[in-house]
Protein backbone atom coordinates (compact mmCIF):
# COMPACT_ATOMS: atom_id res chain seq x y z
CA UNK A 1 0.00 0.00 0.00
CA UNK A 2 1.35 3.56 -1.49
CA UNK A 3 1.78 5.73 1.81
CA UNK A 4 -0.57 9.19 1.32
CA UNK A 5 2.32 11.10 1.72
CA UNK A 6 3.76 9.93 -1.03
CA UNK A 7 1.17 9.46 -3.48
CA UNK A 8 -1.14 12.48 -4.69
CA UNK A 9 -4.73 12.58 -5.82
CA UNK A 10 -5.73 15.98 -6.37
CA UNK A 11 -9.15 16.85 -6.90
CA UNK A 12 -10.31 19.61 -6.12
CA UNK A 13 -14.44 18.84 -6.64
CA UNK A 14 -15.64 16.31 -9.02
CA UNK A 15 -16.46 17.51 -13.01
CA UNK A 16 -12.98 17.84 -15.05
CA UNK A 17 -12.79 19.01 -18.87
CA UNK A 18 -9.71 17.84 -20.30
CA UNK A 19 -8.37 19.72 -23.58
CA UNK A 20 -4.68 18.29 -24.79
CA UNK A 21 -2.95 19.18 -28.11
CA UNK A 22 0.55 17.85 -28.80
CA UNK A 23 4.08 19.65 -29.45
CA UNK A 24 6.82 17.72 -30.69
CA UNK A 25 9.68 19.35 -32.43
CA UNK A 26 10.45 15.65 -34.16
CA UNK A 27 8.60 13.68 -35.46
CA UNK A 28 6.73 11.14 -33.21
CA UNK A 29 8.00 7.51 -32.96
CA UNK A 30 5.04 5.32 -33.98
CA UNK A 31 6.21 2.48 -31.76
CA UNK A 32 6.14 2.86 -27.66
CA UNK A 33 8.40 1.93 -25.48
CA UNK A 34 8.15 0.84 -21.91
CA UNK A 35 12.06 1.76 -21.32
CA UNK A 36 11.86 5.23 -21.19
CA UNK A 37 15.31 6.63 -20.95
CA UNK A 38 16.29 9.73 -19.06
CA UNK A 39 17.84 11.83 -21.21
CA UNK A 40 21.54 12.95 -20.55
CA UNK A 41 22.86 14.97 -22.88
CA UNK A 42 22.99 18.31 -21.64
CA UNK A 43 23.01 20.97 -24.09
CA UNK A 44 23.63 18.89 -26.98
CA UNK A 45 21.91 16.95 -29.55
CA UNK A 46 18.45 17.11 -28.67
CA UNK A 47 16.57 20.60 -29.02
CA UNK A 48 14.04 21.87 -26.40
CA UNK A 49 10.81 21.93 -26.75
CA UNK A 50 9.37 25.34 -27.76
CA UNK A 51 5.45 26.04 -27.15
CA UNK A 52 2.74 28.79 -26.33
CA UNK A 53 -0.30 28.79 -24.51
CA UNK A 54 -3.03 31.23 -23.60
CA UNK A 55 -2.53 31.47 -19.78
CA UNK A 56 -5.48 31.04 -17.74
CA UNK A 57 -8.17 34.09 -17.06
CA UNK A 58 -10.70 34.65 -14.83
CA UNK A 59 -13.81 36.09 -15.66
CA UNK A 60 -12.76 39.07 -18.51
CA UNK A 61 -9.71 39.46 -17.13
CA UNK A 62 -6.97 38.15 -20.13
CA UNK A 63 -3.54 37.54 -19.10
CA UNK A 64 -1.57 36.57 -21.95
CA UNK A 65 0.55 34.12 -23.79
CA UNK A 66 3.37 32.09 -21.98
CA UNK A 67 5.96 31.40 -24.45
CA UNK A 68 8.12 28.30 -23.35
CA UNK A 69 10.97 26.86 -23.63
CA UNK A 70 11.73 23.36 -22.10
CA UNK A 71 14.89 21.02 -22.33
CA UNK A 72 13.57 17.00 -22.51
CA UNK A 73 14.40 15.01 -19.86
CA UNK A 74 13.72 12.02 -21.75
CA UNK A 75 16.19 10.63 -24.63
CA UNK A 76 12.50 10.08 -26.96
CA UNK A 77 9.30 12.29 -26.19
CA UNK A 78 6.89 14.92 -26.80
CA UNK A 79 5.01 17.42 -24.41
CA UNK A 80 1.45 17.07 -23.85
CA UNK A 81 0.01 20.88 -22.84
CA UNK A 82 -3.43 20.09 -20.95
CA UNK A 83 -6.01 22.82 -19.74
CA UNK A 84 -8.37 21.73 -17.53
CA UNK A 85 -11.40 23.75 -16.08
CA UNK A 86 -11.54 24.16 -12.45
CA UNK A 87 -11.76 21.49 -10.73
CA UNK A 88 -9.85 18.90 -12.08
CA UNK A 89 -8.05 15.60 -10.94
CA UNK A 90 -5.28 14.50 -11.08
CA UNK A 91 -3.41 11.22 -9.91
CA UNK A 92 0.35 11.38 -9.75
CA UNK A 93 3.65 10.57 -7.32
CA UNK A 94 7.55 11.35 -7.17
CA UNK A 95 8.91 8.56 -9.30
CA UNK A 96 12.73 7.56 -6.85
CA UNK A 97 13.77 5.53 -10.53
CA UNK A 98 13.48 8.80 -12.15
CA UNK A 99 13.43 11.55 -9.84
CA UNK A 100 10.42 13.13 -11.47
CA UNK A 101 6.19 13.14 -10.95
CA UNK A 102 5.26 10.95 -12.70
CA UNK A 103 1.18 10.22 -13.83
CA UNK A 104 -0.35 7.07 -11.98
CA UNK A 105 -3.71 6.99 -13.62
CA UNK A 106 -5.21 8.44 -16.71
CA UNK A 107 -6.61 11.46 -17.39
CA UNK A 108 -9.35 12.41 -20.18
CA UNK A 109 -8.84 11.59 -23.32
CA UNK A 110 -7.00 13.65 -24.92
CA UNK A 111 -5.19 14.49 -21.58
CA UNK A 112 -2.22 12.62 -19.32
CA UNK A 113 -1.51 9.19 -19.35
CA UNK A 114 0.20 6.79 -16.92
CA UNK A 115 3.83 6.98 -16.84
CA UNK A 116 4.23 11.23 -18.17
CA UNK A 117 6.34 13.20 -16.27
CA UNK A 118 4.94 16.52 -14.93
CA UNK A 119 7.52 18.62 -15.75
CA UNK A 120 4.95 22.34 -15.36
CA UNK A 121 2.13 23.83 -14.14
CA UNK A 122 0.90 27.30 -13.72
CA UNK A 123 0.33 28.62 -10.09
CA UNK A 124 -0.66 31.96 -8.91
CA UNK A 125 1.02 33.72 -6.37
CA UNK A 126 -2.11 36.13 -5.40
CA UNK A 127 -3.85 37.13 -8.14
CA UNK A 128 -0.36 36.95 -10.39
CA UNK A 129 0.12 34.01 -12.68
CA UNK A 130 3.54 31.72 -13.30
CA UNK A 131 4.96 28.62 -14.33
CA UNK A 132 5.87 26.21 -11.79
CA UNK A 133 8.38 24.23 -12.74
CA UNK A 134 7.85 20.77 -10.92
CA UNK A 135 10.85 18.43 -13.05
CA UNK A 136 13.32 21.22 -10.56
CA UNK A 137 11.21 20.89 -7.45
CA UNK A 138 10.31 16.90 -7.64
CA UNK A 139 12.00 16.40 -4.60
CA UNK A 140 10.01 18.36 -2.64
CA UNK A 141 6.37 16.90 -3.62
CA UNK A 142 5.05 19.14 -1.03
CA UNK A 143 5.82 22.10 -3.00
CA UNK A 144 4.41 20.88 -6.30
CA UNK A 145 1.30 19.93 -4.12
CA UNK A 146 1.31 23.80 -3.38
CA UNK A 147 1.86 24.78 -6.84
CA UNK A 148 -1.12 22.60 -7.78
CA UNK A 149 -3.64 23.90 -5.58
CA UNK A 150 -3.00 27.87 -5.89
CA UNK A 151 -5.03 26.72 -9.33
CA UNK A 152 -8.39 27.65 -7.61
CA UNK A 153 -11.61 29.34 -8.83
CA UNK A 154 -10.65 32.88 -6.91
CA UNK A 155 -7.98 33.40 -9.47
CA UNK A 156 -8.85 31.41 -12.76
CA UNK A 157 -11.48 29.11 -14.46
CA UNK A 158 -8.52 26.73 -15.58
CA UNK A 159 -5.24 25.31 -14.83
CA UNK A 160 -2.65 24.34 -17.75
CA UNK A 161 -0.38 21.43 -17.17
CA UNK A 162 2.86 20.21 -18.99
CA UNK A 163 3.57 16.69 -19.09
CA UNK A 164 6.84 14.72 -21.19
CA UNK A 165 5.68 11.81 -22.90
CA UNK A 166 7.51 8.82 -23.74
CA UNK A 167 7.50 7.49 -27.47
Amino acid sequence: MKSPARSILITLLAASLANGFVTNPRVPSTSRSNNARLFEGEGEGRPDFEFSFEIPKKGIADVGTAEVKLPPVLENSELVVVRYDLPFGLSAEPDSASGQVVVTKDGKADGEKVGDILRQTTYWRGREPGLFDVSKNADNFDLVVQALVTNDLAVADEIVLVFERPL
